[in-house]
């Protein structure tokens, strides 16, 4: 199913510049750049048209008219990322992909205002098309403040409802994304990485060892591979229950990653670096279904009767206790 994307990046100074020329091409390099087709450049627009000098200058311009006050760590600007799934977003016809930017457009400037967006460009010379609207997050009251505008991890999935609302009253079946800044995802508890790291480790000796189990084997070989099964099977449990917690959220990553990976690949200034780490963080956790997976498999061969020993054997373990 199709998802509704929508994700926030905060810019600090140092890192205006290097957004800047991404989102308007302003960068030779782009032209080596296998993510970026040169030749489909011509076909990227604005809806919002970026300012006659740079963002940056604007921006000074902007906080400089309403008396801003400046921190050197202050957030100067934030970057929205703006599509949906790959397969939805390919599938419509130009003239409906610009509806689509459109309309998401209007549901920022009614939030962030109008006056405050320093540009809105759809790049169509990528993999799926997108818009990246940039604006400088000044409020009613004259203050420079990201979080007055995003907030916290509670107001941002606010803004995925309501944005999930919007799209889908015109493209209804669009599902809600989910709710995270870029640089500040905790989805996948850290224990469920280091467990399945634990379990990939034992798979190989434990097929090894269920290898040698037959009905007349019984022996050491045959106690050997039951004390580590037993040892095992807990914390496989204990991993598939969890894994099917965060089943819904692994199914709509599986549908944005197309987009994210591109949009991490496109960051190649080092400003981005972050960005990059982030994107590798989420493509683990595909290595965590490749794991639960693979123990399913496991699972599957072991005989039956096996299985139920080792099952009754923690059960009793457990009343012991």
């Amino acid at each position: 199913m199709p998802y509704a994307i929508l994700r926030f990046q905060k810019r600090k100074a140092g890192s205006v510049a290097a957004c800047e020329r991404h989102n308007e091409r302003k960068k030779d390099a782009y032209k080596s750049n296998p993510d970026i087709a040169m030749e489909r450049s011509k076909e990227n627009y604005h809806l919002v048209s970026p300012p006659k000098y740079t963002y940056k200058k604007e921006i000074n311009r902007m906080v400089r008219e309403v008396g801003c006050k400046v921190r050197r760590d202050s957030v100067m600007m934030v970057e929205t990322l703006i599509t949906a799934s790959p397969e939805f977003m390919n599938s419509l016809p130009p003239a409906e992909q610009k509806e689509y930017f459109k309309v998401a457009l209007d549901f920022i400037a009614e939030r962030v205002g109008r006056q405050n967006i320093l540009s809105a460009v759809v790049h169509m010379d990528e993999k799926t098309p997108h818009m990246h609207l940039s604006f400088c997050p000044i409020t009613p009251e004259g203050k420079l403040s990201a979080k007055a505008f995003l907030g916290n991890q509670k107001n941002l999935s606010e803004w995925q409802s309501a944005y999930h609302e919007r799209m889908s009253a015109r493209w209804n079946e669009l599902e809600r994304g989910q709710s995270s800044m870029i640089t500040k995802r905790k989805h996948i508890p850290t224990w469920l990485f280091k467990l399945g790291g634990r379990l990939d480790k034992q798979y190989e000796e434990i097929v090894k060892a269920l290898s040698d189990i037959n009905a007349f084997n019984a022996g050491k070989k045959r106690d050997k591979a039951l004390e580590m099964l037993s040892a095992w099977l807990p914390d496989v449990e204990k991993f598939s229950r969890e894994i099917g917690r965060q089943s819904e959220y692994i199914r709509s990553l599986k549908s944005q990653i197309g987009q994210e990976v591109d949009y991490a690949e496109r960051m190649r200034d080092g400003k981005y670096a972050e960005e990059l780490k982030v994107q590798e963080a989420n493509r683990k956790i595909f290595e965590l279904q490749r794991t639960n997976s693979q123990m399913e498999r496991l699972l599957k061969k072991i005989p039956p009767e096996v299985l139920e020993e080792i099952q009754k054997s923690g059960r009793n373990k457990s009343k012991e206790r």
